[in-house]
């Protein structure tokens, strides 16, 4: 595993483009390389669509990206899908209003919470971290983290109105 200290969100940039056949993430404050399994793609397809297809037809919302570099009060995060608001700009600075993190074999449960409870600490409405093949947790500001397994619906709320995704399409 590659770990490189503190960049600048420039830097970062910079870095991922030298180094096109890595995906990288933060946790901790670390930029750390991560070797996604194809699990986790097609775990994150699946929260894409679900989120592309709800954004048609709830205009206004914002907009689905993928893996898009976030820096919000100085800390940078990558979200694997996440809802914001729509913009051109190198990388975001408003918090997403949803977002999505996939936990891969290199990272632990606990960093990967501890990057939720940053998210919405940073002003996240909804964080969903899923443990394939285990659990979905769901996080929200004020609100204990609720677990859901195969056979609940994960829904938006007051986050995203109407928006259901099965869980079974996500955890088997």
């Amino acid at each position: 595993m590659f770990i490189q200290k503190e960049m600048t969100p420039e830097e970062f940039l910079i870095f991922v483009d030298q180094h096109p056949d890595k995906r990288f993430d933060f946790i901790d404050g670390e930029i750390v390389e991560v070797s996604p399994k194809p699990v986790h793609g097609k775990k994150q397809v699946r929260f894409g669509t679900a989120l592309e297809q709800y954004l048609e037809t709830h205009p206004g919302i914002g907009v689905a990206y993928s893996e898009v570099l976030h820096v919000l009060d100085g800390e940078k995060f990558m979200p694997d899908v996440c809802v914001n608001v729509d913009s051109d700009a190198d990388y975001l600075t408003t918090p997403p209003l949803f977002a999505v993190e996939i936990r891969s074999d290199s990272q632990t449960r606990e960093s990967q919470r501890r990057k939720m409870r940053a998210y919405i600490q940073h002003g996240v409405k909804m964080g969903v971290l899923v443990l394939p093949g285990e659990a979905v947790e769901v996080y929200e500001p004020g609100k204990a983290v609720r677990v859901l397994n195969a056979n609940d619906t994960l829904v938006g709320g007051d986050v995203l109105p109407g928006f259901e995704l099965p869980l079974n399409r996500i955890l088997p």
